[in-house]
């Protein structure tokens, strides 16, 4: 089954890649940090998500296991919205 999300979370998540090309899709699997998230794109993506779906990422949740793919980083976002 396909991960189905919302297309505000990918408009946000691949303007944080600079390494994925526009035509590309964005795999749920695919490791973010292969496509130029660094630890400083992790903070800013967070920042534009939680201002966009109007959500706390906690503490918990602010480390290189939560972006490390897009499906990953959807479940998070996904639960908090809940």
């Amino acid at each position: 089954m396909a991960v189905q999300w919302n297309p505000a979370y990918e408009h946000a998540v691949r303007s944080a890649l600079r390494g994925l090309p526009d035509h590309a899709p964005l795999d749920p699997d695919a490791p973010l940090p292969a496509f130029g998230l660094d630890s400083l794109g992790m903070v800013a993506l967070a920042g534009v998500l939680e201002d966009e779906f109007a959500i706390t990422l906690p503490d918990e949740a602010m480390v290189p296991a939560t972006f490390a793919t897009a499906g990953r980083l959807w479940g998070v976002v996904a639960g908090l919205r809940d």
